[in-house]
């Protein structure tokens, strides 16, 4: 394939090599470069090798032979690699779902799926990840000690650099635009999720990170059951 063609970078972590195979061969047919790891070893070692030329997505399985998938979601997010994160995996309980969550993951895809889903998940997430690295715009919003360049997309509190996720930061930027007037949670999804595939209930961690993340600023954020969230000032 033609190197210049290929535009989508993807990190797949699944051990079962059938799959990885079949699913490497398929998404190249997409023009998307798979990049794929058996291990939290090597998952770990593909990030940090890949460090400049970078990811878009990774796809992971929760379930490996040395470890968690977690383990690798946690170091993406503490080292603020800047990818969007699938968690895919046979594990379909509301607990495990949650925790993938709110360790950072953008969507949750329970085995066994379709190929089409999974590209269509892929697509979705890179849109809207694409959509707003295209918006340049250096607005910069500051609040007594804290401060949101969405130029930059760059958030301190006390002067102090804070890491949020590209799902979390879109969060606080749309409730920042938005402040004082209340979003409602089918809106905040379809702005920043695009709509698509995204449980009404899976905003609630992001949420929640964010306000821990944000804090003391976080009490800000303000919920209304049953309707949605306000950055009230």
């Amino acid at each position: 394939m033609d190197k210049e063609n290929i535009n989508i970078r993807i990190l797949l972590v699944e051990d079962d090599i059938t799959l990885a195979s079949g699913l490497k061969e398929a998404l190249a047919l997409e023009k998307m470069e798979v990049i794929t790891a058996a291990t939290v070893k090597e998952a770990k070692l593909a990030l940090d090798n890949n460090k400049i030329s970078g990811f878009d997505v990774m796809v992971l399985d929760l379930t490996l032979p040395d470890g968690s998938g977690l383990d690798i979601l946690k170091k993406a997010r503490s080292e603020s690699f800047e990818l969007a994160v699938i968690i895919l995996s046979a594990k379909s309980s509301e607990l495990d779902k949650v925790v993938g969550l709110e360790l950072g993951a953008d969507d949750y895809l329970c085995k066994p799926f379709s190929l089409r889903e999974l590209h269509a998940r892929i697509k979705a997430l890179l849109r809207r990840w694409r959509r707003n690295a295209g918006d340049k715009t250096s607005e910069i919003f500051k609040y007594k000690e804290l401060t949101v360049n969405s130029g930059s997309r760059e958030v301190l509190v006390n002067n102090k650099v804070i890491k949020l996720s590209f799902t979390e930061f879109e969060i606080l930027k749309l409730l920042i635009i938005n402040k004082n007037i209340v979003i409602e949670r089918q809106l905040l999804i379809e702005r920043v999720w695009s709509g698509i595939f995204i449980d009404l209930r899976s905003v609630d961690p992001h949420i929640s990170r964010l306000r821990k993340k944000i804090a003391p600023y976080g009490t800000n954020i303000e919920t209304l059951p049953n309707i949605g969230y306000m950055f009230k000032i």
